[in-house]
């Protein structure tokens, strides 16, 4: 358990309390007993016990939400078997490949997850790709639409060419596609589908990177969009900087930040540039505030945007090298104590009452000079208000919520991708496996604890995890909460 149980005193607090005293008859100071238990918690002079507040606490799962996942080939099957969405219930019961139970490959012509299936949150929408141009990389999607019994209409005539990257948020659906190239360096068209209303108008609304930054520019067409459709985020990376930019719904474009690996704006140097526009970022369910998990030169650190107040910048630090770039310096020998992580990876999210963060750290720090066979991985929550505070982290200011130690051993977890339930209260996440079929724990020498991924549940607080899937042939991807 994370808190010891009422065992034992561990301490006892003696508070003196000075009695006023008249002329030469002193009245010795009484003292009261305080004691404290293993747990924090306090005995008070009534005898009874009184909890601190825990403020890692989970809220109350409520339940109500069904489980997305990909399923992809882990060994040669016979019939050969491609990639594959799956649903189940947020325990684990009734899975099912979605691309059956909807009528995908039912439908004239037949169509498959081979490529990807992309379904919107409220499982009301679904893009399928169809194709992938050799050039830009971009997909060609045509969308369809969920019945009641999760049976897909898909609109004729609508399809998406070259398409980047796309979001759904609510009843729209952004995307970008490549428009003007120099080189390597593209400018980006993004437009809109409004869904609810008419799926073949698509409405173009912003260019990006704007043309007088495109030197050098490494930008590959992602992006992040707030819950209500308000709020861009794309990161305009070059070879050596990155750009912050915010597309706000009635005002535009707007650079939060720049960021150079040597140097600042307008005085930028260097190549080799670690940044890329996947880099991760959050904004806030309010979409007031955007989060960015980033390194520039000595320190690793969440710069906290404020949409309201474009020029506001908040610094967080998490980890620091004491000369050099972090980039290169954070493996070095007593760098990073073992709380610390070297750095975030995946989609960092805010809990739905906005007061924390939740991401996945990552720490693939060689060993006696070599890459570790399984990197460290953690699901780790931090409080918002302690990133605003620009405070450096301690370890008090970071809970643990997945403890997966280090190592080439099942019990270190490789987590690659996570979800968070819309109470706040449970992640849905992949991970290498740690049970076989059989329910027995796979050994440490079995190369399964590698090779393969599941899907886990666990509550907020660290508690009930749960390997929910088990396939050896398949590696499961993408874990995606929704709610219908």
């Amino acid at each position: 358990m994370r808190i010891p149980a009422q065992i034992a005193l561990v301490t006892t607090l003696l508070l003196s309390t000075a009695l006023a005293s008249c002329g030469d008859s002193g009245t010795k100071g009484e003292e009261d007993t305080l004691t404290v238990l293993e747990d924090g918690a306090v005995v008070d002079d009534t005898g009874d016990i009184v909890q601190p507040e825990n403020p890692w606490a989970a809220p109350a799962e409520t339940g109500g939400f069904e489980v997305l996942f990909d399923y992809r080939p882990r060994i040669a099957t016979t019939p050969p078997t491609a990639n594959d969405l799956w649903m189940m219930d947020a325990d684990g019961k009734n899975q099912v490949a979605l691309t059956e139970f909807s009528g995908l490959k039912d439908l004239d012509p037949p169509l498959s997850c081979d490529l990807g299936c992309f379904v919107s949150p409220d499982l009301k929408w679904i893009a399928v790709a169809t194709g992938q141009s050799p050039d830009t990389g971009g997909f060609d999607l045509v969308l369809g639409k969920f019945n009641s019994e999760l049976q897909v209409a898909v609109f004729k005539g609508v399809t998406l060419s070259d398409v980047i990257d796309f979001k759904f948020a609510g009843d729209r659906m952004f995307y970008s596609t490549p428009k003007d190239c120099t080189g390597p360096s593209c400018i980006y068209q993004f437009q809109v589908v409004e869904l609810g209303e008419n799926v073949n108008v698509k409405t173009p609304f912003l260019e990006f990177p704007p043309a007088n930054v495109l030197a050098d520019s490494t930008y590959k067409g992602h992006f992040k969009v707030s819950a209500d459709g308000k709020n861009l985020v794309m990161l305009q990376t070059t070879i050596r900087s990155v750009a912050v930019y915010l597309w706000r719904d009635g005002t535009g474009l707007v650079q939060l930040d720049f960021i150079c690996k040597y140097g600042t704006q307008g005085d930028c140097t260097g190549t080799g540039s670690e940044y890329s526009d996947l880099d991760p970022v959050a904004i806030s369910p309010d979409s007031r505030w955007i989060v960015f998990f980033t390194f520039s030169d000595r320190w690793q650190r969440a710069r906290v945007y404020d949409t309201q107040n474009p020029d506001s910048i908040s610094l967080a630090t998490f980890a620091s090298v004491p000369a050099g770039v972090y980039i290169e310096k954070a493996c070095d020998a007593g760098v990073l104590a073992d709380w610390q992580w070297q750095r975030v990876r995946a989609n960092p999210t805010f809990t739905p009452d906005g007061k924390e963060l939740l991401f996945l750290a990552e720490n693939a720090c060689p060993v006696n000079g070599q890459q570790p066979e399984k990197p460290a991985t953690n699901l780790l929550r931090v409080k918002f208000a302690t990133l605003q505070s620009g405070k450096t982290l301690v370890e008090s200011d970071v809970f643990n919520v997945t403890e997966n130690p280090t190592g080439n051993v099942t019990a270190n977890k490789r987590v690659t991708a996570f979800d968070l339930s819309p109470d706040g209260a449970t992640i849905i996440f992949t991970a290498t496996p740690t049970l076989t079929q059989g329910g027995a724990t796979i050994g440490d020498g079995d190369a399964r604890q590698r090779n393969d991924r599941e899907v886990y549940r666990v509550r907020l607080d660290g508690e009930n995890l749960q390997q929910l899937t088990n396939n050896i042939t398949a590696l499961a991807e993408s874990p995606q909460i929704v709610v219908r």
